[in-house]
């Protein structure tokens, strides 16, 4: 008997036979994610007794792909605790955060490697992107009559392609359309600016979903890990309107544009199957929305606010401390923090020279980040600050305007790989390869100054930029690889050839 695949919203998904179960990251509450900011749409909270029950009387193997709140649910995790046959497996990352916090809530947890298998009935394999503070996996599950690739949040673009090779022919495919980031929509940019911004993003994420349905092929594909709405903060939010939180209406509208149409839609709770919903669902209604939130609780405003600016100090010291003696390049920029009208309301960690200042006029270059006391006191508590910085509850300000990884890092990172995140960056390999691009060859660095990735993969637009496969960051081979919106390069160089001698890389 063939092996039964049901979508319970978000990005969970079952997988069942006659007497085992694959619970997939099931984020199934009512209290959403990120201090409640980020909730589940369509709604999804109501199902969970039902997704306990299906989990009831099999062997239950629950697979966390990476830690972010909307995968990593604690409230529902908790419930399966009593489970006598439930084990959870998730990727051997470097962070052990995961591994500890399944231990608190008293879950057996069991890690996996890369390439690594699990299951019998049910089988599994990871594929892992551990880099800095990015962990994340995807994840291939096989059963009777089944063969799903699960790739959620994560990024491996650059790796579908022999992935292809070696999975072969797949069911279904899965990856997220919808954004997952505070920029643009948090910082403070023209409206104009901040739409055009939000355009590129979707349309960069949305093409990397077509390159991913158009090599691995699928016989159906099933769009997931996204959207959320936001139905206490910004309204814009939902709107689509300057964000990059777009719903499968927009989804499905470019994919039929280009040729796909085998895209299912299931709805939370259903089976998914070739006779699956093939409409797509809409984002909520204002009406949705407002009645939501006669509904829910606002948990963000039920957190408790124990500011005090000492106490933040010390934590921000303590961070500066675990990256002392690293040296970081010129133009590094400060980030500041800011909670109030007073002069005083103000922390600087400048991280070239390695200090904390009262600065209350910020000089360029500099990240400023504004937020009431009850932000910047989760980040000296136990809250992971990129859980605490998806919470979308912060205002951020550039000057000038231009992404930095060290600095995004420095906001991002556990204290636990903090260090060990900016070093990896810093001393990514060297290794070049040569591209060629309408006849003309150039010599560039493999690796994106991003977050590393395989360049090798890269595509190039029609105006002469070399597109990563991960992230759609641009390098102008027409400016030496130079990435117009970061400052960051791939040191591209023309190569004039001699008669009779292939280009070669270094």
């Amino acid at each position: 008997m063939n092996a039964e695949l049901t979508f319970w919203g978000h990005n969970c998904f079952l997988v069942e036979t006659d007497t085992d179960a694959l619970l997939i990251d099931p984020w199934l509450n009512d209290t959403g994610a990120f201090f409640g900011s980020w909730h589940q749409w369509p709604p999804n909270g109501h199902l969970r007794d039902q997704v306990i029950a299906r989990c009831a009387g099999k062997a239950l193997r629950i697979f966390l792909t990476h830690e972010h709140q909307d995968h990593f649910d604690t409230s529902t995790l908790a419930l399966f605790a009593t489970h006598p046959r439930c084990t959870v497996t998730i990727p051997a990352y470097k962070d052990k955060f995961l591994l500890k916090a399944l231990g608190a809530l008293r879950l057996r947890a069991v890690e996996l490697a890369e390439g690594e298998t699990a299951g019998d009935s049910i089988g599994l394999r990871v594929f892992i992107d551990d880099s800095g503070i990015n962990h994340d996996c995807a994840v291939f599950v096989q059963a009777a009559g089944l063969r799903f690739f699960n790739q959620n949040d994560c990024k491996i673009f650059d790796r579908l392609r022999m992935l292809k090779a070696e999975l072969g022919e797949i069911d279904y495919y899965s990856v997220q359309f919808s954004g997952a980031n505070w920029h643009p929509a948090c910082f403070d940019l023209p409206a104009d600016q901040r739409r055009l911004l939000a355009r590129k993003k979707v349309l960069s994420k949305l093409r990397n979903v077509l390159t991913g349905v158009k090599l691995l092929a699928p016989r159906h594909f099933l769009p997931a890990a996204g959207p959320a709405f936001f139905p206490f903060l910004d309204p814009a939010l939902n709107s689509g309107d300057g964000t990059i939180f777009v719903h499968q209406d927009e989804l499905d509208k470019y994919l039929v544009q280009n040729g796909i149409r085998a895209t299912l839609y299931p709805r939370p709770g259903e089976r998914v199957a070739p006779d699956t919903n093939r409409t797509p669902i809409p984002g909520p209604t204002r009406e949705d929305i407002a009645q939501y939130r006669a509904t829910h609780r606002d948990v963000w405003q039920e957190l408790g606010d124990s500011f005090s600016k000492e106490r933040f100090a010390a934590v921000l010291q303590r961070r500066l401390d675990l990256i002392a003696g690293i040296s970081l390049p010129p133009g590094t920029p400060s980030v500041a923090f800011h909670w109030g009208p007073s002069a005083d309301d103000w922390l600087l960690a400048d991280l070239a020279g390695n200090q904390l200042m009262p600065s209350r006029q910020p000089a360029a270059p500099c990240v400023i980040v504004t937020a009431d006391t009850r932000y910047f006191s989760l980040m000296c508590g136990d809250g992971r600050w990129q859980d605490i910085v998806l919470s979308m509850q912060a205002r951020v300000q550039r000057m000038p305007d231009v992404y930095n990884t060290l600095a995004n890092i420095f906001l991002f990172a556990d204290e636990s790989n903090l260090r060990q995140s900016l070093l990896q960056n810093l001393n990514l390999s060297k290794e070049r390869i040569v591209i060629e691009h309408r006849g003309q060859k150039y010599e560039i660095n493999r690796y994106c100054p991003h977050q590393g990735g395989d360049l090798a993969y890269a595509s190039i637009d029609d105006d002469m930029n070399v597109v990563c496969p991960r992230h759609s960051w641009r390098f102008d081979l027409a400016c030496e690889g130079m990435c117009k919106t970061s400052g960051m390069s791939i040191d591209a160089v023309k190569l004039v050839e001699s008669p009779g001698e292939p280009a070669t890389a270094k």
